[in-house]
């Protein structure tokens, strides 16, 4: 009765000690777990990439091999076909047909092409190939013209918007020089537009905007006004004694002569 009261009390041990609650290692034969189950799957993945090729190269070669013997265009004396021929009297090298006026050569076929095509598919899925070829090179050329069309408008655009800007400039220095040599020699404007603009306050009554015209417009009467009225030259930038002392020194009436003026003393200065 000891020997059975140590074996329980061994077991009833083992019931509540922390052994009974790591879990059996799993020895059945056959499983393989961690690297090993690693290299078995590399090992298997190799086989299969390796078969793969094979299977790649067999299938490439027996479709050249194929396609080498539709190119020959040849048909031997051990076709059934050519047996089949011969019987009804057609001799090889000659055309079909009662007069031999038929292709002398079969046609050729690629078991390889789409199987829901028939005879011409092929040429015509060139030419519609070619058709949009041509089209897009149109397209590609209407676009290149559209694009140098855009691209000259933007600078005749920006070339004018700067015009403009100068010209306007233009003027309002006129103006400003119209009103200080007019108030100096105590005149009154010709016209309202003689002098620069009144800035209008916002306690003032607004009254409707007098009338001005284009900057290019009024460009040229201020410019003459100032010329023959004040003796000043808006491009010199200077005011001469007199008229003969303004039509001596002064190179014209425009831009463009002192620019070219200017042009021509730098030639000279350079020789």
């Amino acid at each position: 009765s000891s020997g059975i009261n140590a074996e329980y009390g061994r077991m009833a041990e083992d019931y509540m000690s922390d052994a009974f609650l790591v879990p059996e290692v799993d020895v059945r034969p056959g499983l393989v777990r961690g690297v090993g189950k690693r290299k078995l799957d590399l090992h298997k993945r190799s086989i299969r990439q390796k078969q793969e090729a094979r299977e790649t190269t067999q299938k490439v070669g027996a479709k050249a091999s194929l396609m080498k013997g539709l190119d020959t265009n040849i048909i031997t004396e051990d076709n059934p076909g050519y047996k089949l021929m011969k019987m009804m009297g057609y001799k090889a090298g000659t055309g079909l047909g009662k007069e031999g006026e038929g292709r002398s050569e079969p046609i050729k076929i690629n078991p390889f092409a789409d199987r829901k095509s028939g005879l011409g598919k092929e040429a015509e899925k060139l030419e519609q190939s070619r058709k949009r070829v041509r089209l897009e090179q149109a397209r590609a050329a209407a676009f290149k013209r559209n694009e140098a069309s855009q691209i000259r408008q933007y600078r005749e655009s920006k070339s004018q918007a700067a015009e403009q800007k100068h010209v306007t400039t233009c003027v309002r220095k006129c103006q400003t020089i119209c009103q200080q040599m007019d108030k100096l020699c105590q005149y009154s404007p010709p016209l309202p537009w003689y002098w620069p603009p009144p800035n209008q306050n916002e306690e003032e009554e607004e009254e409707e905007p007098a009338y001005e015209p284009e900057p290019k417009e009024i460009l040229g009467p201020l410019t003459s006004y100032l010329r023959y009225t004040h003796c000043y030259c808006v491009w010199c930038g200077v005011k001469y004694s007199d008229s003969q002392d303004l039509l001596k020194s002064c190179p014209g009436d425009t831009e463009q002569l002192h620019e070219e003026s200017s042009l021509a003393g730098d030639l000279d200065f350079a020789d």
